[in-house]
């Protein structure tokens, strides 16, 4: 067999090996065994470490068969260090035992896929290339492909270190849309005046009026006092969120397990998403069983952060132990006024909704 035809062999093992990969980490169970195993630390290390073989061997096989000019003898060592760093990877996350949290371990999966998809992709792209009608820019593309998802993981916070720091900077993802969703809420309370509308009338023209539809309708008095509430509701739950990253996930006062951990990663989502549920059925005409549902999504979730975040109060013995009023007992003071001022501000757009049913009877 020529060093051709072992290149050629190497790229569609490496293809095979690549699907068998992916295959494996996204059929993985979360009921699998927990099986005593090295630190996490060190697993992250190990990580890191067979990240960036895959990075310099991508380059070297990438460099040696390149299709203007390929070296297949030269190509033969990075291709097989390659294959096998695909499954140390592999192998490296099925390691981590379940125990170290569902929302960290999820991370590294999706790094993981996102590098061996990257690394199918390339050697597809090097096969093809072994056709007359290939573009020899393409194996380029897919080799740069896999040096970005490595830098990025390589930047400080790239990875996390544990589960608390996946969930935080989860966290601080979702923030973002958080305060964009105030911002929207903002402008639906504060419409622009008739100078401004005129003035982007003059440029825009959304075609809704073709449709027999109005895209600038404005809020009655009765919908803009909700709104305004809702504005409110909104306002503090983003302050709410805020707090969260810094006072839960960066304190040691909270010592919150794994699994109630992974439980705020999935609340922080469902947070996001029921306040852009809440915050659109806020434009005109407002809608109240719409208003009504996704109010309580919202308000409902809220409730969840705050059984999760802050257990049970402390029994009379656990207060006379101690004799002055902590740091920790500070921050969940604010934390339990901030919840109540959420429920009183969601109770009062509860009463409008009652209010103009009232009205219709």
């Amino acid at each position: 067999m020529s060093d051709e035809q072992k290149a050629i062999a190497s790229l569609h093992n490496l293809v095979e090996s690549c699907t068998t990969a992916l295959t494996v980490l996204s059929d993985r169970l979360q009921s699998e065994e927990d099986h005593i195993t090295v630190t996490f630390s060190t697993l992250r290390t190990d990580f890191l470490s067979i990240l960036s073989i895959i990075y310099a061997t991508t380059t070297k096989v990438a460099l040696s068969l390149k299709p203007s000019s390929p070296q297949h003898k030269a190509s033969l060592v990075p291709l097989k260090d390659l294959n096998n760093n695909v499954a140390a990877l592999v192998h490296s996350i099925r390691l981590m035992r379940p125990k170290e949290g569902a929302t960290v371990i999820g991370e590294y999966e999706s790094i993981a896929l996102g590098v061996i998809s990257a690394i199918k992709s390339l050697a597809q792209a090097l096969l093809e290339g072994e056709t007359p009608d290939a573009t020899t820019q393409e194996y380029l593309l897919r080799t740069g492909e896999v040096h970005e998802l490595i830098d990025n993981v390589r930047k400080p916070n790239g990875l996390s270190l544990d589960n608390r720091d996946a969930v935080q900077k989860l966290w601080q993802q979702v923030h973002d849309s958080l305060e964009d969703g105030y911002q929207e809420i903002q402008s639906i309370c504060k419409p622009p005046t008739d100078e401004e509308e005129e003035g982007e009338e003059a440029f825009f023209d959304d075609g809704w009026d073709e449709l027999g539809f109005s895209s600038d309708q404005k809020l009655s008095p009765e919908e803009l006092d909700r709104a305004e509430k809702v504005q409110t509701m909104v306002k503090v739950v983003n302050l709410l969120h805020k707090r969260v990253i810094k006072d839960v996930f960066s304190s040691v006062s909270f010592q919150l397990d794994s699994s109630s951990l992974d439980k705020l990663a999935t609340l922080s989502v469902r947070l996001s998403a029921g306040s852009d549920e809440v915050i659109s059925s806020m434009y005109a005409p407002q809608q109240l069983l719409s208003i009504k549902s996704s109010l309580h999504n919202f308000w409902d979730t809220t409730k969840d952060i705050r059984m999760t975040i802050l257990p049970p109060a402390p029994t009379l013995t656990d207060q006379l132990e101690s004799l002055s009023i902590s740091a920790d007992d500070k921050i969940r003071k604010w934390f339990n006024a901030c919840f109540n001022q959420i429920d009183k501000t969601a109770a009062k757009v509860i009463d409008t909704l009652h209010d103009e049913d009232e009205d219709d009877s």
